[in-house]
């Protein structure tokens, strides 16, 4: 049994203001880690929200300015950072999720089950901007076995159980979406898996859509343990989870 100091963070990126929210995530880094928190994760796109300017807001992973910067930060607070970003790869490009910490950086996640909107409502028809990943996959973090999975992924019913084949210690769910459902959905989909799940989602508006917030911390059984407000409130949720 270990306990990790964890703090799951809903605050408001602006649409395309990439610098912007990069400050954002230093500064709340900084104070998070201040609060004694290991391991400090940021929602979907943390950096760009969505955005139709793909090709110009995407950079590559790891050498990539913001993955630089974060992993630099990770480097000097002694924590572990996980964000969102537009990959580019060649001339491909994906929604990710990367993780940095003491030693820098050490993974990223593609989306795979691509958002599909006919009407691209806040440019979030993501079929017509991304390439899709491989899926959820086993890596390692702080010494345990994770894996992690993006918004849209967590409703395709293939991704939870390539996830539960996997058998992490803990899982890492970031969301980029207007309010998240009921408790119960997502507690049954953390009992599946069998691992504690992180949950975290955006505040503020993406383009004409209010985010409501709402990070929780699952337990292996999909219990709620810890849980931020769903008013549209930046908040930075701290909670010591025993894995």
């Amino acid at each position: 049994m270990v306990t990790i100091s964890i703090a799951l963070v809903q605050f408001d990126a602006v649409p395309e203001k990439k610098e912007r929210n990069l400050e954002q995530i230093m500064s709340i880094t900084k104070h998070a880690s201040s609060l004694g928190a290991r391991w400090i994760v940021f929602h979907e796109n943390s950096i760009c929200d969505c955005t139709s300017k793909v090709a110009e807001l995407a950079e590559p992973v790891p050498n990539g300015m913001c993955t630089r910067k974060v992993s630099e930060m990770s480097r000097s607070l002694n924590c572990y950072v996980s964000f969102g970003l537009i990959e580019k790869s060649g001339e491909r490009h994906y929604i990710s999720q990367v993780f940095v910490g003491p030693d820098g950086y050490f993974y990223y996640y593609r989306k795979t089950w691509l958002c599909r909107d006919p009407k691209n409502v806040g440019y979030r028809n993501e079929w017509v901007y991304f390439d899709p990943g491989t899926g959820p996959e086993l890596f390692e973090m702080d010494g345990l076995k994770a894996t992690c999975f993006i918004c849209a992924d967590g409703e395709a019913p293939r991704c939870i159980e390539r996830a539960a084949k996997l058998t992490p210690q803990i899982v890492f769910y970031p969301n980029n979406r207007a309010t998240l459902p009921r408790f119960g959905v997502f507690g049954k989909r953390a009992g599946t898996i069998n691992a504690p799940m992180l949950v975290t989602n955006r505040v503020g508006f993406s383009w004409d859509d209010r985010c409501m917030g709402g990070c929780v911390v699952y337990s292996v059984k999909g219990e709620v343990l810890a849980k931020a407000n769903r008013e549209s409130k930046e908040e930075i949720l701290t909670y010591n989870l025993e894995i």
